[in-house]
């Protein structure tokens, strides 16, 4: 039996509940209230993660302790927002951490986060700083969070525009780092120039040099300008290089860490202990030059960013819901609190705010953001509209379909992170490569150090530092993911929503090209030409009868049956490459290929070869339907430049029309098979790649086996379906010419990632033994390696722009 709580305080946020707007859910055992849906999808949530301590601190604690567990309290629901339910059962939480710093913290929260239990999945998308988390009811929220936070990081719950104000903070905290650093260095420089400029004394002039009295004194004025330098500004090194030494790894942060550590320690020994040297000057230079290096790198890492946020960037924060109780009476409420069924009012040159039904009025939309195409659509009530248009005129009323997470423009920012946090098989190649590299470069900066000191060199401390700032893999790490960050972006501005990260690597290696034929080369705007009756009922019977079956169905040959019907069929099936069947007035019903329609007369044939024919049976043949497709403008051109790309082209139809037929040939592919089944066109896919990498292009309905048999596939997408959950990437431009296009622009991706990885080996390479060889100065060393990081970067920016 349950307990019924009825309080006037929203059991969540403790609000006031207006009676209007009162609402119940069961949490445990006992029935609460709330004062919105949103408060009590959140209870049910935090009651589902075993969160309800929540709810116990601040009920039962005194005063201060209480003060202490809601704000604790308060910090785990910050992040209920970024937690989604996952696909494959449990919940994703998505997480951004601003203060990731190299290859090193991508392995170390991928290894320590993934041993938790309860944790299924850890994906880190090191460019976008993005965490993602797959875990179950046996893993607690607070105790991921409080584990990242041990591991020295900063993670902010993943929301739109969180990446900004995250950045806005971190931009200003390395400024000001940046600035000390800047400003102390510059007096220490001069104070080392001084002492460099006067030598040290001679045995034929005992007197010449600085005096010792301003030497002393000019040391300890740098080590108290070098201080603040080396425990402020260079923290962000030391910080990351313990957290990865509590765990027992090397991370990049480590040689510089230690070189800049190492620098000032024994700068102040010998200023103690007046010894012969300092490198005050050494630390110092360290620290600015590779601060300066790495807000360089985040100006425009986040440059990159913003174009990738932007389509969250759409959505409005708040929107316009009307109320239950009171007719036309609307309340402004955050764009997280929509749940389905909500009527939502949207004003002239206002952003829809949800996925919907448009229920009244009529405007103008814009699908820009998804389809590219500037020019706005009338739309009436009845009609789908989609969050992140732009309704142009007219004031509407639309009926949401589901809550912010489920939103077509939410999913697709996911598919895009997805294919974000990608690694190819090179760049994990490289990342373990230089995780192991680490240590061999601590052990050849000590073996360099002690060689040269036992050679009797003044300076052997210095090359060992040298030799410590100059072989970090920064580039390394930031190769690849940099590079598929912008790929990925430009892509999506271009029409082009990748699914799978895979799909860059996979189409830059494409030889075949392989197209199945209605809805792809089609315009896919079939139209009924005629009937044929071959039994009792007439036309009208015959046409209704096929609207009510392809209701059910989502082929493009369902298009062209939009007559109105009061018919309703059941019991529907569709069968990929046959047909659609059901049951009508308690009557059997088939429609599609008459192998499929009237399996038991195989002598039935078309009354002519123009054009496509589906037979309608039920039980026996009832009427030829024929249909009409006319060819898309570029197609043609589209195959045009795949074949100068030296692309094969080859078509895979379940069409076996003469008409088909005759339409294919007219554009002069390298091979056609058409009357194929879902089957044959997977073997003919898989046939085709043992010659080469295929591509398959399709329409990503009836498609599917292929387009899985496949290397990559991609979707080109009807207008009112965006994103092919069967495809790894959907074209939503209208136009097939960006194919190609897509396809050169793979290659370019992966001649970029190529070169990044290239340049990052040969500086390493190169820059090594010229450290080790005592010919490399400190200063060129740190510049040298903040350049080799700015190179990769500004040579991934190269990708922003995708030529036609």
């Amino acid at each position: 039996m349950l307990d019924k709580v009825r309080t006037s305080l929203c059991h969540h946020c403790q609000a006031p509940i207006p009676e209007a707007e009162r609402c119940e859910a069961q949490i445990g055992d006992t029935l609460h209230s709330f004062c919105c849906q949103g408060c009590a999808g959140a209870a049910r949530l935090i009651d589902a993660l075993s969160l309800n301590a929540f709810y116990d601190y601040r009920a039962s604690c005194a005063t201060s302790v209480a003060a202490s567990s809601q704000r604790r309290a308060r910090d785990v629901q910050d992040y209920l927002p970024a937690l989604s339910p996952a696909a494959e059962g449990g919940v994703s939480l998505r997480l951004l951490i601003p203060d990731l710093r190299c290859v090193a913290c991508v392995w170390l929260l991928e290894q320590v986060l993934g041993r938790q239990e309860g944790v299924r999945d850890v994906t880190v998308n090191f460019a976008r700083r993005r965490l993602q988390v797959h875990f179950d009811d046996s893993a607690r929220l607070s105790a991921l969070v409080s584990l990242i936070e041990q591991l020295g990081y900063s993670p902010v719950p993943d929301l739109p525009d969180a990446e900004r104000e995250a950045g806005k903070a971190l931009w200003r905290a390395q400024l000001l780092r940046l600035g000390v650093a800047g400003l102390c260095m510059m007096p220490v420089m001069m104070f080392a120039m001084a002492s460099y400029l006067a030598g040290p004394p001679t045995a034929q002039n005992p007197a010449s040099g600085m005096d010792p009295l301003y030497e002393t004194l000019l040391r300890w004025a740098s080590l108290a300008l070098s201080t603040p330098v080396v425990f402020y500004s260079a923290a962000p090194f030391h910080r990351g290089a313990w957290q990865a030494l509590r765990h027992l790894q090397l991370g990049m942060d480590l040689p510089v860490s230690l070189a800049i550590l190492a620098a000032w320690g024994l700068s102040v020994y010998n200023t103690l202990s007046f010894g012969s040297a300092v490198y005050f000057d050494t630390a110092c230079m360290f620290a600015f030059l590779l601060l300066l290096g790495r807000h360089v790198e985040l100006i425009s890492r986040q440059h990159f960013e913003d174009n990738a946020e932007h389509l969250l960037r759409l959505l409005p924060a708040t929107v316009r819901r009307r109320s239950a109780c009171t007719a036309g009476e609307f309340t402004t409420i955050p764009l997280a609190e929509v749940v389905a069924g909500d009527v939502l009012q949207v004003l002239p040159g206002e952003t829809l705010p949800a996925d919907g039904v448009l229920l009244e009025g009529s405007g103008s939309i814009s699908d820009a953001a998804f389809t590219g195409e500037p020019l706005p659509v009338l739309r009436a009530p009845g009609a789908r509209v989609l969050a992140g248009a732009l309704n142009h005129d007219g004031t509407l009323l639309v009926q949401a379909a589901s809550g912010a997470q489920d939103f077509l423009l939410t999913r697709l920012a996911r598919l895009q992170d997805a294919a974000m946090a990608y690694r190819p098989r090179w760049s994990l190649l490289a990342d373990r490569a230089a995780a192991g590299f680490i240590g061999t470069v601590l052990m050849l900066a000590a073996g360099a150090g002690v060689a040269w000191h036992l050679a009797g060199s003044a300076d052997a401390w210095v090359i060992a530092l040298t030799v410590l700032v100059v072989a970090c893999p920064c580039a390394l790490s930031l190769a690849t993911p940099v590079a598929i960050t912008v790929a990925t972006t430009t892509l999506r501005r271009h029409g082009v929503l990748i699914r799978h990260g895979a799909f860059l690597e996979r189409a830059a290696a494409t030889t075949t090209v392989a197209f199945d034929k209605t809805g792809t080369l089609t315009e896919a705007q079939l139209q009924v030409q005629s009937v044929i009756p071959l039994g009792e009922r007439t036309e009208q019977e015959c046409l209704a009868m096929a609207t009510a079956l392809e209701r059910h169905s989502e082929h493009p040959i369902a298009r062209a049956f939009a007559a109105p019907t009061s018919l309703i069929a059941s019991e529907v099936d569709v069968v990929p490459g046959g047909g659609v069947s059901g049951m009508i007035g308690g009557i059997a019903c088939r429609l599609g290929q008459p192998a499929f329609a009237c399996p038991g007369d195989p002598a039935l044939t078309p009354p002519t070869q123009e054009g496509l024919w589906i037979l309608l049976c039920g039980p026996g043949p009832l009427a030829w339907i024929g249909l009409q497709d006319a060819l898309r403008p570029d197609a043609a051109g589209m195959l045009d430049a795949l074949r100068r790309d030296g692309m094969r082209t080859v078509l895979f139809s379940g069409d076996p029309s003469a008409s088909g037929l005759r339409l294919a040939q007219s554009l002069r592919l390298d091979e056609i098979r058409t009357g194929m089944s879902p089957a044959q066109k997977i073997a003919a896919v898989r046939a085709e790649g043992a010659r080469g990498t295929v591509m398959m292009v399709g329409d990503g309905i009836n498609d599917a086996g292929a387009m899985a048999a496949a290397a990559c596939s991609v979707a080109i997408s009807p207008r009112d379906v965006l994103v092919q959950n069967s495809a790894d990437a959907t074209l939503v431009t209208p136009a097939l010419q960006g194919l190609p296009a897509m396809l050169r622009y793979a290659r370019r991706t992966r001649r970029i990632i190529r070169q990044n990885l290239l340049w990052s080996l040969l500086y390493n390479l190169s820059a090594i033994p010229l450290a080790l060889a005592g010919l490399l100065p400190p200063w060129l060393a740190a510049i040298g390696m903040s350049l080799s990081s700015l190179l990769v970067v500004f040579n991934a920016g190269r990708l922003r722009r995708m030529e036609g």
